[in-house]
């Protein structure tokens, strides 16, 4: 037996390793480590001595010293630093949980059909990258599939730099692309929901038997967990690959890397608001809503990024976490009780206001309607409506007046245009609007035409 076939290198240990032999993890079984090394295969448990004062418990996949006992169980003394690891939180939240470590690349896997599903990959592709190893996707099952195009390009638009290949185990569609991935000496980690097919991946690479498989449900395409535990199996070409449980709940630890490089996309606009202390909530030089108005960045994409951010900021400090919360929950409070307001929709507006533009004060008695929309002075509005009325909009931004229109029955309205977010809207005159700012309005296109006026003469003619 030969460890350095199982992805050693001398390296890894230091001169103060000197006690013991190096081993490598292959399967965890609660408490129970089944390991392999130069002297051959066996089973270790931990050396309680060892193990006090935080220190770091070993996975599968990892490298550790252990006390060799050849007919017997052998004592695991240290675990050696790890190049990568894949982390979760515990199933009780309170610690991070290590599912497998020095593996170089990570295969997400999700099949065509029930199980995929684009929040969970994003929430994988986080994990993978935070880990430090390289990941891809792959669509099992295509075999299965009329069409596996619009999964692709679905799984393309969230794993950005990310290989994305269609697969199937059984026929062996597609699995020539990851020839590139199952070099010698390399570690692979699955990670991927019950029933994806991991193990049956597992079995197709090898050529052999090595992992149980089992059926899926037809009321629901969903799989029974058939890998009860961590695994890590090497193929007949000098591939290991690791298995694990399926996880269909994945719960963030710390994870700023692997959200700076899954969510580039987003994170290139945080920094860049007019206000530093912007929360991207419809403030005014707002950089992500910016970006979500030009169809820059897709709204889908940003609520994600929140509410993983919000997770890991949650393991990351809970203490500033649940102080964060308290102010959402303040600001959703006031938010609830603005709506309690009248409907302007139904409900006349007769609010007085003072204008944001001019400064001067706006009473609703001469405004001649039921409704007070614009400052008669500046004929500026604010934006706080997504229709006429619904007092719905976050922006709040200074409604410039850009030109009038008449309407059916010959009544004007005036067009307004938001500063922040660039919407526009109609708003009817009142009777005591600025005539002359009206006029000067109306009268624009005419003063200052998109084309000279004496190009005019004689460039059309009435045919008789």
């Amino acid at each position: 037996m030969n460890l350095a076939e199982y992805g050693f290198q001398p390296t890894t240990m230091s001169e103060s390793d000197s006690t013991g032999i190096p081993a490598r993890i292959t399967a965890v079984h609660r408490g129970l480590f089944e390991i392999v090394c130069d002297a051959g295969t066996g089973t270790a448990r931990l050396k309680a001595g060892c193990y006090r004062d935080g220190a770091v418990i070993p996975t599968v996949g990892d490298f550790v010293q252990i006390d060799w006992v050849e007919n017997g169980e052998s004592r695991i003394l240290k675990t050696l630093p790890r190049r990568t690891c894949f982390t979760r939180r515990d199933p009780d939240g309170k610690r991070e949980q290590a599912v497998a470590a020095n593996f170089d690349y990570v295969f997400i896997l999700q099949a065509l059909g029930h199980d995929f599903n684009e929040s969970r990959l994003e929430r994988y592709l986080t994990m993978a990258w935070q880990s430090g190893a390289v990941p891809a996707v792959l669509l099992t099952k295509a075999d299965k599939a009329d069409d596996c195009s619009p999964f692709i390009r679905a799984a393309e638009r969230v794993a950005t730099g990310v290989g994305v290949f269609a697969v199937s185990a059984r026929t062996g569609q597609g699995l020539d692309q990851l020839e590139r991935y199952l070099k010698p000496g390399r570690t692979i980690v699955l990670l991927g929901s019950s029933g994806v097919g991991k193990s049956t991946l597992i079995n197709r690479l090898a050529g052999a038997e090595l992992a149980r498989t089992g059926a899926i449900r037809k009321r629901d395409g969903r799989g029974r967990h058939t890998t009860t535990a961590r695994h890590l199996f090497r193929t007949q070409g000098g591939v290991m690959i690791i298995d694990t449980p399926g996880m269909r709940e994945l719960g963030l630890w710390e994870a700023d890397t692997g959200l700076e490089k899954n969510f580039a996309d987003v994170e290139q606009y945080l920094g860049q608001c007019k206000f530093s202390d912007c929360r991207h909530q419809g403030e005014p030089g707002c950089a992500v809503a910016a970006a979500i108005q030009n169809g820059q960045l897709a709204p889908e994409r940003w609520e994600s990024y929140q509410k993983l951010r919000a997770e890991s900021d949650f393991t990351a400090d809970k203490a500033d976490y649940l102080r964060q919360k308290r102010r959402r929950n303040r600001e959703i409070a006031l938010s609830r009780r603005a709506q309690e307001r009248p409907d302007y929709r139904h409900t006349p507006c007769t609010e007085s206001f003072t204008c944001k533009a001019c400064g001067a004060p706006v009473y609703p008695e001469a405004a001649g309607t039921a409704h007070r929309n614009h400052c008669p002075h500046c004929l500026c509005s604010l934006h706080v409506d997504h229709r006429p009325g619904d007092r719905a909009s976050l922006c709040g931004g200074i409604m410039d007046p850009i030109g009038v229109w008449v309407r059916k029955n010959g009544e004007w309205a005036i067009i307004h245009r938001c500063r922040t977010c660039g919407a526009l809207s109609s708003n009817r005159i009142a009777a005591d609007d600025n005539p002359t700012l009206l006029m000067s309005i109306a009268a624009k296109p005419i003063a200052s035409p998109p084309f000279p006026l004496w190009g005019l003469n004689g460039t059309s003619k009435l045919k008789r």
